[in-house]
C-alpha cells in the first residue's frame, strides 16, 4: 500500500473547460485570450484540412499562428526538435489538436516555452486532456514514464461536431477509461492513498462527488450516446458522456489516483495482440479483474458485464485477441501488472492472486454472454 500521512487535501483541474458543437470555428476568440503568437500542434490525420482553416482563421488582427504536423511516438528528441524549430517564432500559445500523443506534445512545448497551453481532443476516447501530465515513449513505442508539470491546461476546448464524426470504437474505448475512474477512486480512498497533484496530497470531498458523477453518467447515458454517434448525432446524452469521457475521468484520476485496472492495461500490453488494443479497450478489462480481485458484490459485477456486452468493450480473452494466451502468458501479465498500481489498494497483492483474478474474469465474461 502507498499510503499517505500528509493531510493535506489538492485539487488540480484545467483552468477552463469548453465544451459544443462548432466552438473549433471560435478558436482564434479563445486563443486571443492568452496571446499573439500561437503554435498549434495538429496530428496528420487532421493536419491537410485543418492547417489551412487556421491559416485563414489568423490571416487578419494582431495574432500569427505556426502549424506543425505531428506524427510518430511522443519522445523527448521529439519534443526537443519541436521546441527547436519554433524558437525563432517564440510562441505564448500552444495548442494541441488530435489524439493523445498530439495532445501530450503541446503540452510538453509549452511549458519549455513557459506559454499557455490549450487542449483540443479529436476523439472523447481517454482522459488525457484534462490532466497535467504527458505520457512519454522511447523511439520503440515503449513507455518509459510521464512528464509532470506544475498546471493543467489552461483551456481544454472539445468541438463536438468533430467527436461525433470519429470512429465509434473512440468514444467506447473512453466508456471503458472512464468506468475505471470511480472504481479506482474507490480503492484510494479505502487505502488513503496520494493523489496526482504535485508531491501527491489527499482527496477532497470534491473528487469523490465528480468520480461518482462519471460512473453513473457513463453507465445511464453511454448506450444513448453510442447510438447517437452512430447517426452523427449531438444528443444531450451524447454531449453528457463526452464530458465524463473527457472532464470527469481526467478529474478523477489527478485527484484521486489509478489503481488495479490500469495495472492490468499496463500488464496486458506486454501480449503483442492487447498491444494494437486502445487504451481505453485494455482499461475496461482491467475493471472487471479488479472488480474481481476485490470481491465486489455480484449486482456490481453484472451490472458491469451487461454494459460492456451492450456497448461492445472487451470482457474475455476471445474479445482482446488472445484466445491462445497460455498460463505462463497470463502469468506474465499478471506480474508485470504489479509495476504499476496495485500498490493503491487498500490491501496487498500478488501475482498470483492477479492471474486468478484475470482468469476469472474471462469466466466470468463468457458466461454473460450466454
Amino acid at each position: 500500500m502507498s499510503q499517505t500521512t500528509n493531510k493535506t487535501r489538492a485539487f488540480g483541474s484545467p483552468s477552463r473547460y469548453v465544451q459544443g458543437r462548432n466552438e473549433l470555428d471560435l478558436l482564434k476568440e479563445y486563443t486571443d485570450a492568452y496571446g499573439n503568437r500561437v503554435l498549434i500542434l495538429i496530428d496528420t490525420f487532421f493536419y491537410a484540412n485543418y492547417s489551412k482553416k487556421f491559416e485563414e482563421m489568423y490571416a487578419n488582427g494582431t495574432s500569427t499562428v505556426k502549424t506543425y504536423e505531428y506524427k510518430g511516438e511522443i519522445t523527448a528528441d521529439k519534443i526537443a526538435a519541436i521546441v527547436n524549430e519554433a524558437k525563432a517564432f517564440n510562441p505564448n500559445v500552444v495548442v494541441g489538436m488530435g489524439g493523445g500523443k498530439t495532445m501530450d506534445s503541446a503540452k510538453a512545448v509549452a511549458d519549455d516555452f513557459k506559454a499557455a497551453t490549450i487542449i483540443v481532443p479529436t476523439t472523447a476516447s481517454t482522459d488525457a486532456p484534462a490532466i497535467g501530465l504527458s505520457v512519454m515513449y522511447n523511439e520503440q513505442g515503449v513507455h518509459i514514464g510521464a512528464r509532470h508539470y506544475v498546471k493543467n491546461p489552461d483551456l481544454v476546448l472539445l468541438d463536438t461536431d468533430i467527436i461525433a464524426k470519429a470512429p465509434i470504437r473512440f468514444l467506447v474505448a473512453g466508456m471503458g477509461d472512464g468506468l475505471a475512474t470511480f472504481i479506482e477512486a474507490r480503492a484510494n480512498f479505502q487505502s488513503a492513498s496520494p493523489n496526482y497533484v504535485g508531491k501527491g496530497y489527499s482527496a477532497t470531498v470534491a473528487v469523490r462527488a465528480i468520480a461518482q458523477a462519471c460512473h453513473e453518467t457513463i453507465l445511464n447515458k453511454g448506450i444513448s450516446a453510442k447510438l447517437a454517434a452512430e447517426a452523427g448525432l449531438c444528443t444531450q446524452d451524447f454531449e453528457d458522456v463526452v464530458e465524463a469521457n473527457t472532464l470527469l475521468s481526467g478529474l478523477g484520476v489527478q485527484n484521486s489516483s489509478c489503481a488495479g485496472a490500469h495495472s492490468i492495461a499496463e500488464g496486458i500490453t506486454i501480449l503483442p495482440e492487447c498491444a494494437k488494443l486502445l487504451h481505453g479497450e485494455v482499461v475496461a478489462f482491467g475493471i472487471l479483474v479488479q472488480l474481481v480481485i476485490e470481491g465486489r458484490c455480484k449486482d456490481e459485477i453484472k451490472e458491469m458485464y451487461d454494459f460492456f456486452n451492450a456497448v461492445g468493450l472487451p470482457s474475455t480473452f476471445e474479445m482482446l485477441g488472445i484466445s491462445d494466451a497460455t498460463s505462463a502468458d497470463i502469468m506474465k501479465v499478471a506480474q508485470e501488472s504489479l509495476k504499476s498500481y496495485w500498490d493503491t489498494e487498500p490491501f496487498a497483492i500478488t501475482a498470483q492472486m492477479v492471474y486468478d483474478a484475470i482468469m476469472m474474469a474471462n469466466i466470468l465474461g463468457k458466461e454473460f454472454q450466454k
